[in-house]
């Protein structure tokens, strides 16, 4: 699945580091052995190297420079802020210990080891050592608040999430991290708009961040998108949630080769990763492989059980081949799976409206309705609907609704949609079909 959990661990390292072409990571790596006693040299190559996603060798790097620190505190933790990225939950601890020998009772070391329970997803464990960090004085710090907000986030708590945020920000306005922070935990709020904004701010605060471009890039269509996701795997070229990305965007724009490529490359650097085999599978689908496409839908399923983009994969697949009970299952399962994306209930309300069975399509939305209150495209199909109903009054309002809404729309078929209600003739009630949802 498309990691987003940790996504912020290593941006302590990227603040102050540029994203690097393979020239410049030439330089600063003869930069680095041309001067091994000089800290800031190690420093260079050593987060250069972090944000090209080499860990150990990035890890090395720095510990060498905090090492020609005298081993402070913040050196330290920058160190094991490499583990933190990486994922790697025992390193993470083995790097925390080095500041305990340091300073055990510090609020940073408390940080840290809140930092790798994350890792572990032991959120309890880490909001107790922010606790900790607290009563040492860590309100004091840009990095406690920051990972109190990840720490939040990861619990959807949206409220004090977005306050830790905005306290980090308040120390330390120049840094892009916070925004990062907020852009992941609207997106998850369902605020595309709100997540969009932070993310926009995040790339002012520093525009040579991966992370950013990768979550920039695959929430713009066209070029700008393509580039951003370019960019990213070009600094980090084994990255497979920003390789899955770009296959994604391909795959929209119909470049079935590179989307293939990109998918495969995606399989290629681990075989376990559940969104490129659903990939694969919608190319291969296109190419009119039923068969390729449901193995690769399967094989994602056995990977991760719960992935609900499988199952909306499954659902779009036997619609096509008009199975439309088998699809209406799998939508509803994706729902069921994942409430926060809106992907499986808008699929099912969709072919619902199709086969003109306005009870259900509205079953479907009502249930979208309650997790998704302001998404444009569910008031749209709402609309329908209303509009197969009878209902001119309800389906117009609802058209309003999706031209006022969050997220994205066809913005030119709503309004012909609202301008075709508004002049059709008043008809009788309509007998509506139903259905189980």
């Amino acid at each position: 699945m498309r990691p987003i959990s940790f996504s912020l661990c290593l941006l302590v390292l990227a603040s102050t580091a540029s994203a690097q072409n393979p020239s410049e990571l030439e330089a600063l790596s003869r930069s680095a052995r041309q001067s091994p006693r000089d800290a800031d040299a190690q420093r260079a190559w050593g987060r250069a190297l972090a944000r090209a996603g080499r860990w150990r060798e990035a890890e090395r790097a720095l510990t060498q420079a905090a090492r020609l620190r005298d081993g402070s505190l913040e050196a330290l933790y920058e160190v094991a802020s490499v583990t933190f990225a990486e994922g790697d939950y025992r390193r993470a601890r083995n790097a925390c210990r080095t500041l305990e020998r340091k300073e055990a009772g510090a609020a940073l070391t408390h940080v840290c080891r809140a930092r790798a329970f994350l890792v572990w997803n032991r959120s309890g464990r880490a909001f107790e050592e922010l606790e900790a960090s607290t009563a040492a004085g860590g309100e004091s710090l840009f990095e406690h608040w920051l990972a109190l907000g990840d720490a939040n986030r990861l619990r959807f708590e949206v409220a004090p999430s977005e306050a830790a945020y905005r306290r980090a920000i308040a120390l330390d306005a120049a840094r892009f991290e916070p925004h990062l922070g907020l852009a992941l935990l609207f997106a998850n709020a369902g605020r595309e708009s709100d997540a969009r904004a932070q993310l926009d701010e995040a790339h002012r605060k520093d525009s040579n961040v991966p992370e950013v471009w990768y979550e920039l890039g695959r929430r713009t269509p066209g070029a700008e998108g393509h580039a951003l996701l370019t960019r990213a795997i070009a600094v980090r070229p084994r990255w497979g949630a920003a390789l899955v990305a770009l296959a994604e965007h391909e795959l929209a724009a119909g470049d079935r080769a590179n989307a293939r490529t990109h998918f495969q490359a995606a399989i290629g650097q681990d075989a376990r990763n559940a969104d490129a085999h659903v990939g694969l599978g919608r190319v291969l689908a296109t190419e009119g492989d039923d068969d390729g496409a449901e193995a690769a839908y399967l094989r994602a399923l056995e990977i991760v059980p719960n992935l609900s983009a499988a199952q909306v994969a499954l659902g779009e697949l036997d619609e096509a081949r008009g199975l439309t009970q088998d699809a209406y299952e799998h939508y509803s399962t994706a729902a069921n799976l994942n409430p926060r994306d809106p992907t499986g209930l808008l699929k099912a309300a969709t072919l619902a409206v199709s086969q003109q069975r306005d009870v259900l399509a509205t079953g479907f939305l009502d249930r979208l309705m309650r997790v998704h209150p302001n998404l444009a495209a569910g008031h749209a199909l709402y609309g329908d609907a209303l509009r197969l109903r009878g209902d001119r009054a309800g389906a117009a309002e609802r058209y309003q609704r999706a031209l006022r809404g969050e997220g994205d729309v066809d913005r030119a078929r709503v309004e012909q949609a609202l301008t075709e209600v508004r002049r059709e003739p008043v008809r009788g009630p309509q007998r509506h079909r139903a259905g189980g949802n």
